[in-house]
């Protein structure tokens, strides 16, 4: 860990514009949006027509790969594009990969494969994230499909470092394989997703977690609001607004929101659907213009879609929000609109044309057909034109003019569509489709970097503003064992979020078991899955970080004396209760929760591998049905199926892989014992991970064989252990759990 007084003297270079990062040599698109994060691109020479099948001599089309699909938005840094894919479809090893290509003439350079796991993502949905660059230290940062969180060398493809966010901070990755973006700002990597964590942090939120790009480190973790509608895949953009860095998104609960990236502060929301939101906000100077498909929030204006223009002021605890114009009824939940020459171009989900002047949001073009039936991908604007391409395979490259636009051309790809949005760079286009990736190129296409630092705009100078407004305990998030101890470092920024220099006169502070000495904590010896709150206090200004203890196996939970589940389990407390069943408290997966009636439930650290997990488990009958009951085991779960009368082996929900499943009847208001067993055969790329379960009534004797066994050639070789419940129906319970090694 870097010593507190390196790191703040980072942190204040980094928000002066004395200095300011590398910025690509090339013309990168080191963004799924673009450089400047608007899906705009200074470039000359692109194409105005192209053939999909290469079959004219001045179709523009320099190569396709027609193993590259889905539906992920390519990025490219420094000659190289990067994608993230499918991996062996339909095969017991199916999995996700990273893929980086040559960006001139579309070969594999090198794959960087990861596993799915405990997620239920449908394999078709893989890479609904983008991969982001960082020019700076040429590095990747993607967000897998199961919210495995990596940073990879975008040189050679080696993982650097990685963080499963499902098991460690309670992320989902469900409702048809909403993933989030991530986006790099100066020495920090953000990330957000519905989380459902842990303590005061234990209702579902759309939170944000900032890491050190190059450890991986938490150096801040936020949120929105609780109890969000939505899992949800808008992406960030940064910007800087009167003299304040802000970085602005879409949430889960249906509103707007903007941050202060290096301190993750929130600055202001505005309420706009009733639903999450999915399109990301187009976010132009102070002015910021978003859309969507749902409800609206106004009571008064029960229609279906909208699209606003919103107009940001002040810095700090004063920022404002100002809504400029809004237009109903522009059912637009997908597509990211351009701004040109002062006019919003916004494709709705039907795929018609609107047109807004944007200040004042009155329409210039309204429902304009012109290309196709359906709509998903971002618009593209350079070179004077704005390329389109449609979920039904169309596409369209149009011409903007005073009163509307012009289309130069257009076609249709035959048995695919477009999900991914179009991206450019180096002179060269890149249209992703669902089977095929296509390059085109006239072979004169130019373009010009963009400084991304200069791009956001202009700060106010840290010396106008030296008085400590925020402070941050670094690490914010951490997991150690009873008895060990971490170094905390204290940081301080002033009300805009710029990094000041280091606090002197610090009071520190501890909420659980544990006590600090000067700025190292240690965790109480005998504390087991707890948690503590460390406060560092400067002046009259406060900042906590937060550290779950956990012991090493063995483990051994009856809920005796227990009011609530464990504090350092992740993903329990808001869906679970302890409750007198059969007169001894048990843990109750309830039912009135409408969104983590299915939910997962992590234990400890995902370096945990060999070991087994047994529980005392019942079901009860509610509607005439039957819940699921399930322990996880090192990325895999053993589960009890009520209503199939099943026991199964799986490690993907969505994609059967490995599965194994038997008949096993079973009966409501008895309990049953759970014993789940993981094992590695074998070492390294050859290892086979063997996994063992058994069920049977509680009041007899242990069988000696095994129920069902399951083995994946394809081993995840480690993860938490915790508790998998489909209680939507019925109520589920469990007791007596012990983990132990093998």
């Amino acid at each position: 860990m870097k010593p507190a007084c390196h790191l703040s003297a980072t942190l204040l270079l980094l928000s002066s514009l004395a200095i300011t990062f590398a910025s690509p040599s090339n013309a990168d698109w080191p963004y799924w949006r673009g450089p400047s994060y608007d899906g705009t691109a200074n470039a000359s020479g692109l194409a105005e027509s192209w053939d999909p099948n290469g079959d004219k001599d001045d179709g523009n089309l320099l190569w396709k790969r027609e193993d590259i699909g889905g539906p992920c938005t390519p990025i490219v840094m420094d000659g190289r594009l990067f994608t993230i894919q499918r991996d062996q479809p339909n095969t017991p090893n199916e999995g996700e990969k990273v893929v980086c290509l040559d960006a001139a003439t579309g070969e594999t350079i090198w794959e960087n494969r990861f596993n799915v796991w405990m997620s239920d993502v449908p394999a078709e949905r893989i890479g609904w994230s983008s991969v982001v660059g960082d020019p700076e230290t040429g590095n990747l940062y993607a967000l897998g499909s199961c919210d495995l969180f990596q940073c990879i060398d975008s040189k050679t493809g080696k993982t650097l470092w990685s963080v499963p966010l499902h098991e460690q901070f309670g992320m989902l990755s469900t409702y048809g394989g909403r993933t989030n973006f991530p986006i790099v700002h100066e020495d920090l990597v953000i990330i957000s997703g519905i989380i459902i964590n842990y303590g005061e942090k234990a209702k579902p939120n759309h939170r944000l977690i900032a890491m050190d790009k190059e450890s991986g480190e938490v150096r801040w973790f936020s949120g929105t609001r609780d109890l969000p509608y939505d899992t949800t895949y808008s992406a960030p953009s940064l910007v800087t607004i009167d003299g304040q860095r802000q970085l602005i998104l879409g949430a889960g609960d249906g509103a707007i929101w903007g941050f202060q990236p290096r301190t993750g502060r929130p600055l202001w929301h505005y309420d706009l659907s009733r639903r999450g939101i999915f399109a990301t906000p187009l976010v132009v100077g102070d002015q910021v213009f978003a859309s969507h498909s749902e409800e609206n929030v106004a009571p008064d204006e029960n229609v279906m879609g909208g699209v606003v223009g919103l107009k940001i002021s002040g810095t700090g605890s004063d920022t404002k929000v100002t809504e400029q114009w809004k237009q109903f009824e522009v059912v637009s939940g997908y597509s990211e609109p351009v701004l040109v020459d002062g006019k919003l171009y916004l494709v709705d989900d039907r795929c018609k044309m609107w047109i807004f002047d944007a200040e004042t949001g009155e329409p210039i073009v309204e429902r304009k057909s012109f290309v196709g039936s359906r709509q998903r991908a971002a618009l593209l604007h350079a070179d004077g034109k704005i390329y389109v391409l449609t979920e039904n395979g169309r596409w369209a490259i149009i011409e903007p003019t005073e009163d509307g636009f012009d289309v130069l051309s257009k076609g249709r790809v035959r048995d695919m569509g477009f999900a991914g949005s179009p991206i450019v760079s180096d002179g060269r286009l890149y249209f992703p489709g669902t089977t095929t990736l296509f390059c085109v190129s006239t072979g004169d296409g130019k373009g010009e970097p963009i400084n991304i630092t200069e791009s956001m705009g202009q700060e106010t100078p840290v010396a106008e503003n030296e008085t400590v407004d925020w402070v941050q305990l670094v690490p914010t998030e951490s997991l150690i064992q009873p008895g060990q101890s971490i170094e905390l470092s204290v940081y301080a920024f002033n009300s805009i979020g710029q990094a000041l220099p280091d606090p002197t006169d610090v009071e520190f502070s501890v909420e659980g078991a544990g006590k600090i000495d000067g700025n190292t904590f240690t965790a109480d010896s005998d504390a087991t899955h707890t948690a503590a709150k460390i406060t560092a206090t400067v002046g009259e200004i406060s900042g906590t970080a937060r550290v779950r203890i956990v012991p090493p196996l063995p483990w051994k939970f009856t809920f005796d004396g227990l009011n609530d589940p464990p504090l350092s389990w992740v993903g329990a407390r808001y869906r679970h209760i302890i409750r007198p069943v059969d007169g001894s408290p048990a843990l109750t997966k309830i039912t009135t929760i409408p969104k983590g009636a299915r939910s997962r439930a992590w234990m400890g650290p995902s370096d945990l591998s060999q070991y087994t997990i047994a529980a005392d488990v019942r079901g009860k009958r509610m509607s005439q049905q039957l819940g699921d009951i399930g322990l996880t085991n090192q990325g895999y779960v053993l589960d009890l199926m009520g209503e199939s009368q099943q026991l199964q082996i799986r490690t993907w929900s969505a994609q059967l892989r490995m599965a194994q499943t038997i008949k096993f009847p079973w009966r409501e208001d008895t309990w049953y014992r759970m014993k789940f067993q993981s094992e590695l055969e074998g070492e390294g790329e050859s290892a086979v991970a063997v996994l063992r379960g058994k069920v049977w009534e509680k009041d007899k004797p242990e069988p000696k064989e095994w129920t069902i066994t399951a083995r994946d050639q394809s081993p995840n070789k480690a993860a938490s252990p915790g508790l998998y419940g489909n209680a939507k129906v019925a109520e589920i319970y469990y007791d007596n759990i012990e983990v132990t090694k093998n």
